[in-house]
């Protein structure tokens, strides 16, 4: 099932209401009280509507494959609530909730046992509700659904504006009453009482919705050094360092595999794998709360989350940009060529190696930069990665369209045939087949 942009949209903010909903109705049941449940003062939690959406992709590729459906559906569901927990409590600097325990990578049973849950919900409600929504979606008029979605997508920023407020007002751990002070000791102000009112509104939301929240505790010196814990900073750096080790590897996997040396970046520009990159960072993100834990908990949870990583990475460049990068389809074991048993136990191996042994003496590394340089350079390189893979995308795409005999209709258009030819693509992704 092919969907529009505007139906992805649609979804998302639908079924980010319904998790919403969900989440509300058990909160009544269990301690008979009304709380506005998410990161968002609106009735929608994005999170639900992303793991809607990834399972609606990626859950018919897989039709007949009812386990393989369910395990994605746990993996999909499982990480995107572990990632959407970690991400509000850096927002907020609270954790909200132990949200790591409700997931497939808590390790323990209860976390296992709920994280079961949730994916059996989701599966059904994707396989068995979704037609239904879908068919009434597509009564509706493109314009319609495109006027809704941008005015709640309007609101939503509004919203966030108003939250992200809330939070720098606070960014010493103040909390409701907090708030509350600085309110009365600016009331002489027209804007201080608009912006305080906000910050008190979302405060009180805040706690009344998450009445156990845990605090963050107060700044020490250890708080400047650069990248410490698993921030933002850390991440990108694991992203570079493991883009360009992953396609290192792959390079001289392939001169003595294929006997000849074989271009293996994912960019026009620079030798870096995004594939390698952004699952570095998802193992570490994921995995690490189990760096304490036996070998054989990160060996499972490797194998799974990078199996199904790989699985979605192989739909992703299909859906999106029409293409194929691997094709497993002659190895044992494997699930419609995406990826296949012996590599998901490759991915388990590399989690272990990589949780136990390779991120701490990275992650060492990387906090001992001198903060001041190694934040210009971190935002130079940011900067650098995104014009890198915008350019990219916008090279693929118009090798699918020429390849449909579609002339430039843009100066970018024109820009990309003059510069960046058939040949020019073919050589960069010699593995890459058009669908």
């Amino acid at each position: 099932m092919d969907y529009t942009y505007t139906e992805l949209v649609t979804f998302l903010l639908l079924y980010g209401f319904l998790g919403w909903l969900i989440e509300v109705i058990v909160v009544v049941v269990k301690d008979r009280t009304f709380s506005n449940r998410g990161f968002f003062d609106l009735p929608i939690c994005p999170k639900y509507g992303i793991m809607a959406v990834a399972l609606m992709v990626a859950l018919p590729t897989l039709e007949g494959h009812v386990i393989t459906q369910y395990i994605l559906s746990l993996v999909v569901v499982s990480v995107v609530d572990f990632l959407a927990g970690d991400l509000t409590r850096r927002t907020w600097r609270r954790k909200l909730s132990q949200y790591e325990r409700a997931t497939l990578f808590s390790g323990e049973w209860q976390g296992l046992l709920m994280a079961m849950g949730k994916a059996l919900t989701a599966m059904l409600v994707i396989l068995l509700l979704h037609p239904f929504l879908y068919t009434f979606v597509s009564l509706l008029p493109v314009l319609l659904l495109r006027i809704v979605d941008g005015v709640i997508l309007g609101i939503m920023a509004f919203d966030l504006v108003g939250v992200l407020y809330a939070v720098s007002k606070s960014r010493n751990g103040a909390d409701l009453a907090h708030a509350e002070e600085v309110q009365q000791s600016e009331q002489s102000a027209v804007q201080g009482k608009l912006g305080n009112l906000i910050c008190r509104n979302v405060w009180r939301r805040l706690n009344r919705a998450y009445p156990d929240m845990e605090g963050r505790h107060g700044r020490d010196a250890g708080d400047y050094v650069f990248a410490k814990g698993v921030c933002l900073d850390k991440l990108f750096w694991v992203f570079i360092i493991c883009a360009f080790l992953g396609d290192l590897i792959e390079t001289v996997f392939c001169r003595f595999s294929a006997g000849f040396w074989m271009s293996r970046s994912s960019v026009l520009y620079g030798a870096f794998s995004v594939v390698w990159g952004i699952g570095a960072v998802v193992l570490t993100m994921v995995l690490q709360p189990l760096a304490g834990k036996e070998d054989r908990y990160v060996f499972l949870g490797g194998a799974v989350v990078g199996g199904v990583y790989e699985y979605m990475c192989s739909v992703f460049t299909e859906y999106v940009f029409g293409t194929v990068f691997w094709d497993y389809s002659d190895m044992p074991f494997n699930i419609n060529g995406r990826t296949n048993l012996l590599f998901c136990i490759f991915w388990g191996l590399l989690a272990v190696v990589w949780i136990k042994v390779l991120y701490p003496a990275i992650s060492g590394w990387i906090e001992h930069l001198p903060t001041l340089y190694a934040k210009v350079v971190t935002w130079a390189l940011v900067l650098l990665m995104v014009a890198d893979a915008l350019l990219t995308g916008a090279v693929m795409l118009r090798y699918v369209e020429r390849s449909y005999d579609l002339e430039a209709g843009t100066v970018l258009e024109e820009f990309i045939d003059n510069n960046y030819s058939d040949e020019f693509v073919e050589e960069r992704w010699p593995n890459m087949k058009l669908t």
